[in-house]
């Protein structure tokens, strides 16, 4: 925390008011850094800014918050090409970034200066400075550096020169509080080199430079591909990237492909291009769409961070996990094959006794029980499997690089699926698209194999009955699609009882289906949530979202899984994809209708069927939903 106290405003002087921010910086490798800038009424001299002249005081801006500001030089193309610098200089640019840092505001105008009070004359200016915040900044960049060279620990060093720089600003400061005028203009100029040394510390060193935007512009960009008139840093102001505005000459999706080619052909692959809405504009093309404009930023920030080893470790161990849990959904299905005084001493929770094991369990060989599992544990499982390996099939086919694939378990269904992250740059929506859905269709044909050959057997007179397990009917009340055609295939006769014999192949089935119909849903960066950015673009992705929290938090979506699931996306899959090159082009080819159509599907899946007459009581101990 940075403050600055006086108590004075002895001629020059103007008392601010207080406020507060929490700024979030993001450095490279996914690294945020988090600093919280408490601003007291602190004073300021009137020199502070005095080259800003009355501009200042017309324009009655709040101070910038450090992730806002600008550090590069922000230069202006004409028609004719020549580059006019803005009128803000670099000096006044870095202050404004320092304001934020230390908490000072904008000055007030002469009229705001003359209504307030006189306090005494004393000049003494203290600034209060956390050592927190310093050794913060040093550790994310060290954080930063070690994670961009795998390693686990930075360099010690770099620390130290970070931590020094904080402090000599903060010294600057100090020193140009107590100056007059005169002096305080050099102590100003010096003060904007330092901060302007600090932002460079901070950002990666393949920062675009100078030279290189006058390459992009020059050889890259050009009068018969990007017409470009303005440059500026992007957002983040530690991404070390810029943003090129201008024209299109020629279609969208040929500009991209011309300026992919001359960046890899001039800078190799330090540096990634992104084709994003032009950011300071909000009129449409000439052409249709959105006016458009390029990032060009450092691949080091741009790229998703590589898998690291724990990452790998953790998949391994959610793997088990889920493997037990979908073992644990077998073993529940078979509970009728224990000994009949066991099962009835189950159903009574007051006899449970962790010190006594259950009676009847005398010489019982466990081997079969066990065994009994298999059928629904293989079933939920080769459902995930194929899931997942539709995912990667058509990312290999189109250079697509997918990380270790997290299974979440789940105790009703046997898992919720997996967080599968892109390791690579998507070049465009349809490419995301078409990975995004390769995974669903998979995983919905086989469950849809194992659910109808699992009615089939259900309904088959000559099946052992040995072979299959007894489910309440009450469950299939948990889903409206599916719990409809399993009432037309097995008939009202077998329907009307309160257990109902089916096939093992059948709940895995069912699982299988009610899991991909989750993953389906438009929400956040799930598979339906990825094909729903692609096809219809972010905005529709945030309408969706909010509808489908709704659903899940009524419980309409899911049942009983409508809370766990949604508890599962909002940790870990609620923000949408980043990793896209072209965010702009949808993706098109009757891809729209398909992901209405499977949006639909999921939905009917995982409404309940509305119960009637005795069937009105909800089942909430079900074995798999």
């Amino acid at each position: 925390m940075l403050t600055a106290k006086s108590t004075s405003t002895h001629g020059v002087f103007a008392p601010m008011r207080p406020c507060q921010c929490q700024c979030q910086i993001h450095t490279n490798k996914g690294l945020t850094l988090s600093v919280s800038v408490h601003r007291r009424p602190v004073l300021r001299t009137a020199a502070l800014h005095k080259h800003r002249g009355q501009a200042s005081k017309r324009n009655q801006r709040s101070s910038p918050c450090p992730c806002r500001a600008s550090s590069g030089d922000d230069t202006k193309t004409s028609n004719d090409g020549s580059v006019v610098k803005k009128s803000e200089g670099r000096i006044s640019t870095t202050l404004a970034g320092l304001d934020a840092l230390l908490g000072i505001q904008e000055e007030k105008s002469d009229e705001e200066d003359q209504n307030q009070p006189q306090a005494g004359k004393s000049d003494k200016v203290t600034l209060d400075v956390s050592p927190e915040v310093l050794k913060s900044i040093a550790q994310a960049d060290l954080g930063r550096k070690a994670a961009q060279n795998g390693s686990s620990k930075g360099d010690k060093d770099a620390e130290k020169k970070l931590s020094d720089q904080m402090t000599r600003i903060v010294e600057r400061a100090k020193q140009m509080a107590s100056q007059d005028a005169e002096q305080g203009k050099v102590t100003e100029q010096n003060l904007g080199k330092d901060f302007e040394t600090l932002l460079g510390m901070l950002r990666p060193e393949e920062s675009v430079n100078k030279e290189d935007i006058r390459i992009l512009k020059e050889q890259v960009f050009g009068p018969k591909v990007f017409w470009v008139t303005g440059t500026r840093t992007t957002d983040d102001i530690l991404e070390g990237g810029i943003v090129v505005r201008g024209n299109l000459r020629a279609p969208r999706e040929q500009v991209l492909d011309t300026v992919l080619k001359g960046v890899e052909h001039h800078f190799g692959q330090k540096y990634q291009v992104f084709l994003v809405p032009d950011p300071d504009s909000e009129e449409d093309d000439p052409k249709g769409g959105p006016r458009v404009a390029f990032q060009v930023i450092p691949s080091i920030v741009a790229n998703p961070r590589p898998t690291l080893r724990w990452q790998y470790a953790a998949a391994a161990v959610l793997f088990g996990l889920t493997l037990l849990s979908a073992t644990q959904l077998g073993l529940l299905a078979n509970v009728s094959k224990l000994p009949k005084e066991t099962v009835e001493w189950l159903a009574r929770p007051e006899n449970y006794d962790p010190d006594r094991a259950p009676p009847g369990l005398d010489g019982f060989d466990p081997v079969p029980f066990l065994l009994s599992s298999l059928p629904i544990t293989s079933s939920v499982m080769a459902t995930q499997f194929a899931h997942e390996l539709g995912h990667r099939v058509v990312a290999f086919q189109r250079k697509i690089k997918l990380g270790a694939s997290l299974f979440i378990p789940n105790s009703q269904i046997g898992t919720f699926g997996a967080v599968t992250q892109f390791k690579s740059l998507v070049r465009n929506n349809t490419d995301m698209f078409d990975v995004s859905f390769a995974g669903p269709l998979a995983a919905a044909s086989t469950s849809l194999l194992l659910f109808v050959l699992g009615l089939v057997w259900s309904s088959g007179a000559d099946i052992p009955k040995e072979s299959l397990v007894p489910v309440p009917t009450q469950l299939f009340q948990g889903s409206l699609l599916l719990g409809s055609i399993a009432n037309a295939v097995l008939g009202e006769s077998a329907m009307s009882n309160s257990n109902v014999l089916i096939h093992p192949v059948l709940i895995g089935g069912w699982c299988g289906l009610v899991a991909t119909a989750l993953n389906s849903l438009p929400v956040g960066s799930l598979d339906g949530g990825k094909m729903t950015q692609a096809a219809y673009g972010p905005s529709t992705l945030g309408i969706t979202s909010f509808f489908t929290y709704v659903g899940l938090g009524l419980g309409f979506l899911g049942s009983s899984l409508a809370l766990p699931f949604g508890l599962y996306v909002l940790i870990c899959q609620r923000t949408a994809e980043k990793y896209v090159q072209d965010k702009i082009t949808p993706a098109t080819g009757g891809r729209q209708t398909a992901l209405a159509i499977l949006v639909l599907t999921s939905i009917l899946i995982l409404l309940p069927m509305l119960p009637s007459g005795s069937e009105q009581a909800a089942v909430s101990s079900g074995t798999f939903l």
